[in-house]
């Protein structure tokens, strides 16, 4: 689907295949994680954390989406999953392998002269996002351009979006306080050292406490990760022999904001007898989803003991009745719940929406995108489903408005849907082979497009895909004001002839 309407827009190749994007409220900023698993292809991993600017550049000759660089931060291993919290401050939870890894972002000031790195106060939240940080009179400041303004900014003015103060001698950054080590990325393609956690920091004996390994045999791996996010209490991990971990997220009391969240173990047991997919809890913090390749879909309470309430049923999409034991013909892949927007026409708070794959993969059969709903004896059923296209859907994402969802495909190419009929608004092929991860640019962020979807691939390629705002057509609106006038006339015109 080609149209003036939507527009994509290469942003970046990555040093390392990238295999997760997660947004982050705290700056409006993006982190990506991956690797190459240093160690067997010498190729690094890391997450880096981004500000992707959907408006025009400084350039006036630019009318391209752009990215920044903040901040890289080097891994031990590749970075397969990752979600975000925020209460005090931003955390990201790391599935690396088969260990979770636990990081505390803090903005900062580095004096690049000296090289030494300074805390600054934490974003506003919600409910002071109007403030504006200033800056000593004496120094002169920049500050980061918000996605819908002009080059020009009036300070006084900023209101979208919380800055990062950047003097001219310092560089605002953001640090990962239980990280080894940090590098501040200057540019797409030179690094340098700038920060590391001492032995003598009074931070050591917190990040000595900021990794912990899953009850998972050795040959075994996470591959599923989700937060419960009603509560931000709850931390889901599913693996490739089948477990579900179930951890509680200890906060830090707020005189105490400044360390690392905790987790502890509360239950692990067998959910599938093959890998599980991926996971997804609802709004409310109700249900968890977990998907696998068993073929089986099963949904369980979220709160102790985490019984099994009910499954999703795959029969409805078709059996293989060839086979000895008949066996569904699809199977599904990913698992995201959205709230329902205010313009739906269903009456339900939130959707369930999953991908839906042939589960042979020779099988010359279409993908789907499926969207379910809860009825009133708490069971999901479909609302109704589309064709994606003959290629494996690869990766899905929903909007946090609930007005999209986005469909990434083995052949590289990334579709947005609406939520109310599944119409397909925006279709392209960016990447040259199979997407790995959406992620909507959160709505609260962006003022210029209907919606934004950043995309990431093997190909090492981070992309922007936007939906423009419909556009009005003046000869339309004027031709149906004139055949508008024309009517009036004619009935005014019959009026006085009856009364004549």
């Amino acid at each position: 689907m080609s149209s003036s309407t939507t527009s994509a827009h290469f942003l970046q190749e990555m040093a390392y295949p990238p295999y997760c994007i997660q947004p982050l409220k705290s700056w409006g900023m993006v982190a990506v994680g991956g690797g190459g698993g240093t160690a067997k292809t010498g190729v690094g991993n890391a997450v880096d954390l981004k500000w992707i600017y959907l408006n025009q550049s400084s350039d006036p000759t630019n009318n391209k989406c752009s990215i920044q660089n903040v901040n890289s931060f080097t891994q031990h291993d590749s970075v397969m999953r990752m979600v975000s919290l925020r209460k005090q401050h931003e955390y990201l939870i790391l599935a690396l392998n088969r260990q979770l890894k636990i990081v505390m972002l803090k903005a900062s000031e580095r004096d690049m002269e000296s090289g030494v790195a300074f805390n600054l106060p934490p974003p506003p939240t919600a409910n002071n996002q109007d403030t504006v940080s200033h800056a000593p009179p004496q120094r002169s400041v920049r500050r980061r351009h918000n996605s819908s303004s002009s080059s020009v900014i009036d300070p006084v003015n900023i209101q979208h979006r919380p800055s990062i103060v950047l003097h001219r001698n310092g560089q605002a950054t953001v640090e990962a306080v239980g990280n080894e080590t940090t590098t501040v990325v200057t540019s797409p393609t030179s690094r340098s050292i700038s920060f590391s956690f001492p032995p003598t920091s009074p931070t050591t004996a917190v990040t000595m406490n900021n990794i912990y390994t899953v009850p998972i045999p050795d040959q075994e791996y996470v591959n599923a990760l989700v937060v419960c996010p009603a509560t931000q209490s709850k931390l889901f991990v599913g693996a490739s022999d089948g477990s579900l971990t179930i951890y509680e997220i200890i906060w830090p009391a707020s005189s105490s904001s400044d360390r690392l969240i905790q987790l502890n173990l509360l239950t692990s047991f067998t959910a599938h007898t093959k890998e599980i997919d991926d996971l997804a809890v609802d709004p409310f913090g109700n249900w968890l989803v977990s998907v696998s390749r068993d073929l089986r879909a099963h949904i369980y309470q979220c709160s102790s003991p985490f019984d099994k309430h009910s499954e999703l049923d795959l029969s409805q999409f078709g059996m293989n009745k060839t086979a000895q034991t008949p066996k569904p013909l699809y199977r599904i892949r990913h698992v995201r719940f959205g709230i329902s927007p205010k313009s739906s026409s269903s009456n339900a708070s939130y959707f369930l929406y999953t991908s839906l794959i042939p589960q042979i993969i020779n099988d010359k059969l279409v993908s789907y995108i499926v969207q379910w709903t809860e009825n009133k004896q708490h069971q999901f059923v479909v609302r109704q489903r589309r064709v994606v296209s003959y290629d494996r859907v690869s990766a899905i994402a929903a909007s946090n408005c609930g007005q999209y969802v986005s469909v990434g495909d083995a052949d590289g190419c990334v579709r947005i849907y609406d939520t109310d009929r599944l119409k397909l608004l925006y279709e392209n092929r960016a990447h040259s082979i199979f997407v790995t991860d959406l992620a909507f640019v959160l709505r609260e962020e962006n003022y210029l497009y209907e919606t934004s979807v950043l995309s990431i691939s093997a190909d090492k390629n981070l992309y922007v895909h936007n939906v423009h705002p419909p556009q009005t057509n003046i000869f339309s609106v004027s031709f149906l004001i004139v055949i508008g006038l024309l009517l009036l006339f004619l009935l005014l015109s019959q009026i006085r002839f009856r009364f004549q």
